[in-house]
């Protein structure tokens, strides 16, 4: 990856990192306090670094059952909510998802290869409101899993529960100490301003006419561009990050989707 892509992602990241979860049916913002202390004010440069390796090398793993690796997974959940949930802050697609829900993107940067498949799933709504949601990233053989209970009418995380590389699983500590942030809300009214007109979009998930909404990035000097459509959980089947000078930094695309998700970490 170029130092420039490097850059261009982590200003991505660093705005982001704090609004995690938009457009996740009822969840809005919730940001890990608790479990990310001790980071200290290393955000954007261990953001860098993970985006830079892609995922941080297993042999960069603090041990298990150690602090070091709760803290460590934390940062990593961040970083896989910030690609999962977001770009620029901004997730526009009109459409929820359901219990049961879930979808696979297929995220290709520029500079590599080899693409990151990741995977958002709304695992469970329990009685009392609250939500389970899961979160993977998987590229070539390695795979992290994360699953996490919401409370929506408190904007706040609950719970975090990790699988990292290696294989090793957990409960990862939150304190109840959150950072909540108002959800960033994109009326009506500015969607339709910003549709510059109608796609067919084919994926590996299927063809699908969509709206095709485009955003001045207000992080990086560019665009933020998504093609949205109601026949899919959360209402968009393609999103890319657009650099002025150097064209299209990321782009992530749906890969497949489905009714059936349920916990894999046993955490309910």
């Amino acid at each position: 990856m170029r130092h420039k892509d490097i850059k261009l992602l982590t200003v991505v990241l660093a705005g982001v990192v704090v609004a995690m979860l938009v457009g996740c049916s009822t969840v809005t913002h919730a940001v890990v306090g608790g479990a990310a202390s001790g980071l200290g004010g290393a955000v954007s440069e261990q953001a860098e670094q993970a985006v830079y390796k892609r995922m941080a090398p297993k042999e960069q793993l603090p041990p298990p059952s150690s602090p070091g690796w709760g803290n460590f997974m934390a940062m990593q959940a961040q970083i896989m909510f910030s690609y999962s949930f977001s770009i620029g802050g901004l997730w526009i697609g009109q459409i929820g998802y359901k219990p049961g829900e879930w979808t696979k993107f297929e995220l290709a940067e520029a500079a590599e290869n080899t693409p990151i498949v990741l995977e958002r799933a709304f695992l469970k709504r329990e009685d009392n409101g609250n939500e389970w949601w899961r979160v993977s990233w998987f590229e070539d053989e390695e795979s992290w899993i994360y699953e996490a209970q919401f409370s929506p009418t408190e904007g706040r995380l609950l719970r975090l529960r990790g699988k990292d590389a290696d294989g090793n699983e957990g409960e990862i500590p939150i304190t109840g100490e959150t950072i909540y942030m108002p959800p960033t809300e994109v009326t009506d009214e500015s969607i339709q301003g910003a549709t510059v007109g109608k796609e067919t979009i084919t994926t590996p998930a299927g063809t699908f006419d969509t709206d095709h909404v485009v955003y001045l990035a207000t992080n990086v000097e560019g665009n933020i561009e998504w093609w949205t459509t109601d026949k899919v959980p959360g209402g968009v089947v393609k999103y890319l990050l657009k650099d002025k000078e150097e064209g299209v930094v990321w782009t992530s695309t749906l890969k497949a989707k489905g009714k059936d998700a349920t916990t894999v970490l046993g955490s309910f």
